[in-house]
């Protein structure tokens, strides 16, 4: 899973709060923010897919096709001069 960054403006006492919860739980404020938008149905599940992860199944799978096509030399001559 690809992560990006979020910053996010909140009082000083909602800091203090987050740290606080963080240390009883021993776990990091990130993984309490996320599992806060979980809560709420906010999950990576609920993105779109991309088009990657839509083909990604049958990238570089071809049938009928030499096996050895880019290792062999024998299929790259008379190809590029």
């Amino acid at each position: 899973m690809q992560t990006e960054t979020l910053s996010i403006r909140i009082s000083k006492a909602e800091s203090a709060a987050l740290r606080r919860r963080a240390r009883e739980e021993k776990t990091s404020q990130g993984q309490l923010v996320r599992e806060a938008l979980a809560s709420y149905g906010i999950t990576a599940k609920a993105c779109p897919e991309s088009g990657y992860d839509k083909i990604k199944d049958i990238i570089g799978r071809s049938r009928g096709g030499p096996a050895d096509l880019s290792t062999n030399p024998k299929h790259l001559e008379g190809y590029g001069g």
